[in-house]
């Protein structure tokens, strides 16, 4: 799918077009209108139209229509979050972009929720990793599973053999931020998948979670998820716009509730805020609320994403697995990378305890 906006406002006109020719009512063109519309970026116009649709022919759409509603609800609450706390163009207009901005509030976390480290691959590494990541994607989407699964065999392709390299970044985040004790259980594997969007999209807040066991009512999360940025921007330090937040928040203890998550505490005290950096590595705990702010940019936000499954017993007969999770095709030679580069430890992970939440029309500070 291109990602061009000027594509994206050619498939507007042409679903508007169609939408007139039949005499201006047609749900289901309303609803795909949308959902294009939601793709871009554009949540105020998506979440009207699909709703609309949705609501004019209910008995017409299956449940993942409903969920898509749901999700650019989301985004659209981000997006007015993002634009309220106007965090997107503080990093690069900053002297010191790798400032912290604040610090925690004394709740149930005391250490950083995340760490970041950058440099950790050479360019040339990365021009590998890009070109990996375009093959994969298309191979997913003639497939319906959404991720790969790789368990530290022989690697089938390049970010399998990127993922032996950031292994031990991933193993000394677990002891320095909160749960040492996951580095004593086995590493099972890794679950990792490739996104490619406008940045003006951002991902509605979500928990990682293995999707065969939510289908069965269960909250079956990774050990640690972790984010490696292709892409960056051309600001200060290279950074680029639309963070990923990652709140202080976990599932509550009653799991899913008709195919939600309930969150603990209702309302996150506070969070990090990590801005893309092409080369930039993220990792940070498994059960944390997460997400990506949209910004109004039309450049492009490519990211691969690896979540680390640890554990024994039942827990490893509860990873991630077909058909929503396959093995990757073997390529015909992975390279083999000189591992000489040392990767720093960033500071560019933005702490701001202030959140917002829209309730009755009113902005207020939760």
């Amino acid at each position: 799918e291109s990602l061009d906006p000027a594509d994206f406002r050619a498939a507007f006109e042409q679903y508007e077009l169609a939408i007139k020719c039949m005499g201006g009512h047609h749900p289901a063109t309303q609803y795909y209108l949308g959902t294009c519309q939601l793709d871009y970026g554009d949540y105020v116009s998506g979440v009207c139209n699909v709703d609309a649709a949705l609501q004019a022919d209910p008995t017409n759409f299956e449940a993942s229509a409903w969920q898509r509603l749901s999700q650019g609800r989301s985004s659209l609450m981000m997006k007015c979050c993002s634009n309220a706390v106007n965090i997107e163009k503080e990093p690069w207009e900053m002297e010191e972009a790798d400032e912290k901005l604040g610090s925690t509030d004394g709740s149930w976390f005391t250490k950083p929720l995340v760490t970041v480290w950058d440099s950790v691959f050479t360019q040339e590494q990365l021009r590998d990793l890009d070109s990996t990541a375009r093959d994969l994607m298309r191979y997913l989407g003639h497939s319906q599973a959404s991720t790969f699964w790789y368990s530290g065999q022989a690697a089938r392709n390049v970010i399998e053999v990127a993922i032996g390299r950031l292994h031990p970044l991933v193993m000394s985040a677990m002891e320095g931020i909160r749960i040492p004790e996951s580095c004593d259980q086995p590493w099972l594997g890794c679950e990792y998948w490739i996104r490619a969007q406008t940045n003006r999209r951002g991902v509605a807040s979500h928990y990682d979670m293995d999707m065969r066991a939510k289908k069965m009512g269960r909250v079956s999360l990774p050990t640690f998820a972790s984010i490696l940025y292709l892409s960056g921007g051309g600001g200060k330090n290279g950074l680029g716009p639309g963070p990923t937040a990652i709140f202080a928040q976990r599932p509550a203890k009653n799991g899913l509730a008709d195919g939600k998550v309930s969150h603990a505490p209702a309302l996150p005290p506070a969070g990090e805020f990590v801005w893309p950096r092409r080369g930039r590595f993220a990792a940070f705990p498994g059960d944390l609320h997460h997400g990506v702010m949209p910004a109004e940019d039309d450049g492009h936000r490519v990211t691969v994403l690896v979540n680390w499954w640890c554990g024994s017993g039942a827990r490893a007969a509860s990873i991630p697995a077909e058909p929503y999770c396959i093995a990757a095709p073997q390529a015909e030679k992975p390279p083999e990378w000189s591992m000489n580069v040392s990767p720093a430890i960033s500071k560019a992970v933005t702490v701001n305890t202030t959140f917002l939440r829209h309730d009755g029309g009113n902005t207020q500070e939760a």
